[in-house]
C-alpha cells in the first residue's frame, strides 16, 4: 500500500487534504517541514507527498516550487480544501484575557483584518496551523490563543472564541500530490510544466502564444528565480486540455522557444468546493 507524507500534525490543513485525497486507511507520515517531507519521499520512507502550492488569498507558496524543481518530482493529483480559520484557547478563556496568538504565518496573514482589532496582542509564527492548537493545549495559560481549523480546535480539546476569521469567506489551498514518478490516471485534464526561457524579448509572450494558437485553457504560470543565476527564472504552468491523447505537438513547439523544459506531470483536474 502506498504510503503518503504531509507537513505537519493531525488536526492540520494537509492532514486534511490527504485525507480527503486517499484512500481510506493509507498509512499517513508526518514531516517537521515541507523540506522534510520532500526528504522523504525522495530517500522512499513516502510514496506520496502531500505539498500546498498555493492559497486563494495570499498566493503561491514560494518553498514549495523550489523543492518540486530541486528534487525533480512529478505532480499527480491536486486536492483543494477550504481554510476556515477560527481563534481557539483553553476551555473557559475569555477573549478579553488573550495576550498571545500563535499560528503559521500564512494563518497569521490570512486573518490579518480579524487581528486589527487587537493590536496588542504579539503574534508568534509557528510552522504549522496544528501545531499552534498543540501548544495552547499543553501551554495551560489562559492568555495564548491559536489559530487553526475547527478540526484542530476538536483534536486538540480548545473552545473557539471566534470562527471563520479569514478576511475572504471563500478561502482555499490547493494542495499537489508529489511522486518520484508519473502517473497516468483516467480522466487527466490538467497538465504541469517546468521551463526556462532565453534572456530575450518577448520570449514568455512566445511560449504563451503558442497555448493559445493549441486552445489550450491556461490556469496558472508561477515564476521563482534560478539559483545558480541572477535574474533568470524558472517558470511553472499549468494548463486544462478535453485532448485525451497528449499534445506532443504543442510540446515540441514549445521546446523550441524554451532553453530547458521538462513534463512535470498529467492529473485530474479538481476545482476548489467540488
Amino acid at each position: 500500500m502506498l504510503k503518503a507524507v504531509y507537513s505537519g500534525i493531525p488536526g492540520s490543513y494537509a492532514e486534511e487534504a490527504a485525507l480527503a485525497f486517499f484512500p481510506q486507511g493509507t498509512p499517513l507520515l508526518q514531516a517537521s517541514s515541507f523540506g522534510d517531507a520532500c526528504k522523504k519521499l525522495a530517500e522512499g520512507e513516502a510514496d506520496r507527498a502531500v505539498l500546498p502550492v498555493e492559497n486563494s488569498t495570499t498566493g503561491a507558496i514560494a518553498e514549495v516550487y523550489d523543492l518540486l524543481s530541486r528534487h525533480g518530482f512529478f505532480i499527480v493529483g491536486e486536492q483543494y480544501v477550504r481554510i476556515e480559520h477560527c481563534l481557539m484557547a483553553l476551555p473557559g478563556t475569555e477573549l478579553s484575557q488573550i495576550r498571545e496568538v500563535a499560528s503559521h504565518e500564512q494563518g497569521i496573514s490570512q486573518s490579518a483584518e480579524f487581528l486589527r482589532n487587537y493590536p496588542n496582542w504579539v503574534r508568534r509564527p509557528v510552522y504549522n496551523t496544528a501545531a499552534a492548537a498543540q501548544m495552547v493545549a499543553q501551554s495551560g495559560s489562559p492568555h495564548m490563543a491559536a489559530i487553526a481549523s475547527r478540526r484542530a480546535a476538536e483534536y486538540y480539546g480548545l473552545s473557539i472564541l471566534a470562527g471563520n476569521i479569514n478576511q475572504k469567506a471563500e478561502n482555499y489551498t490547493r494542495f499537489i500530490i508529489a511522486a518520484r514518478e508519473p502517473e497516468f490516471a483516467e480522466n487527466s485534464r490538467k497538465i504541469s510544466l517546468l521551463f526556462t526561457l532565453p534572456h530575450t524579448v518577448g520570449s514568455l509572450c512566445r511560449v504563451l502564444r503558442l497555448f493559445e494558437e493549441a486552445g489550450m485553457n491556461l490556469v496558472k504560470i508561477e515564476s521563482r528565480p534560478m539559483a545558480d543565476r541572477n535574474w533568470e527564472y524558472l517558470f511553472f504552468l499549468d494548463f486544462v486540455t478535453d485532448r485525451p491523447d497528449s499534445p506532443e505537438q504543442l510540446f515540441e513547439h514549445v521546446r523550441e522557444c524554451t532553453q530547458t523544459f521538462r513534463f512535470l506531470g498529467r492529473y485530474p483536474h479538481k476545482e476548489p468546493g467540488k
